[in-house]
């Protein structure tokens, strides 16, 4: 609770994670004796501010994730729930956000317009108490918040060909992390006209992140924070190995 705002967190791991090059996917891979998504779920159910969890998976390991979370935070008192994803990113989302609505609709001391959400990907293990509680109270004052970095390099606007039209000025760019932060009734009415789009036959396959749905079906400004540069994605192989080092 922050505010007298409910603060809920969508920890995302329905994902393939075809660039593994492994059978298995990613979120179930060991990092340090645990699965990825353990840490980030683990992060959020430990905060004092956060008052329920959602793991979005694959309905076949619900048994597994259950026991795992048991093993690994057993005094947690924050409730927690666990819903299939979808197809695509933004599908597992909604089917997030959708299973936060049924639990606000069921509980008199809950209201949509009165509550914070915290999407996440599991394949950030590396995320702080501090990127939580700076996530929260971004998402109070701005009701849109994402957490990012400045990048380091110079980037280059490529044509198709690979030549280069444009180079950016650096100090206008940032690289875009989870948590992104809503209020919730901001980023599920905004996900209702993404769901609508697709079901019309629009192209929502440019969507990639979940402050481009708010950006894009709303009014809303979304305001960026600093994160962490160790608060990396898993995506590749090498990437485990750079995870396991600023774990340990």
């Amino acid at each position: 609770m922050y505010n007298s705002k409910k603060v809920y967190a969508i920890v995302l791991a329905a994902g393939k994670g075809s660039r593994m090059h492994s059978e298995t996917r990613k979120q179930f891979m060991k990092l340090r004796g645990l699965p990825l998504y353990l840490y980030s779920t683990r992060k959020f159910l430990q905060h004092p501010m956060v008052d329920a969890v959602v793991i979005v998976t694959v309905k076949e390991s619900f048994a597994t994730v259950k026991e795992a979370i048991v093993a690994a935070c057993p005094n947690t008192k924050t409730p927690y729930d666990l819903t299939e994803g979808g197809k695509e990113r933004y599908d597992s989302v909604y089917q997030g956000l959708s299973a936060i609505h049924r639990h606000i609709m069921k509980d008199p001391d809950a209201a949509e317009d009165e509550s914070i959400v915290l999407i996440h990907d599991s394949a950030r293990p590396m995320i702080t108490d501090k990127i939580i509680t700076d996530s929260i109270t971004a998402a109070y004052a701005y009701r849109a918040a994402v957490v990012g970095m400045p990048v380091k390099d110079t980037i280059k606007l490529l044509d198709r060909e690979h030549f280069v039209m444009d180079t950016p000025d650096r100090k206008q760019l940032w690289l875009m992390q989870t948590p992104q932060s809503f209020d919730f009734t901001l980023v599920y009415h905004a996900y209702q006209k993404l769901m609508k789009a697709k079901a019309e036959g629009n192209d929502t396959s440019v969507i990639t992140d979940d402050a481009m749905v708010v950006e894009t079906f709303s009014n809303a400004r979304v305001k960026i924070i600093e994160g962490s540069y160790q608060n990396i994605k898993v995506t590749t192989p090498e990437d485990i190995a750079i995870a396991e080092l600023y774990l340990n």
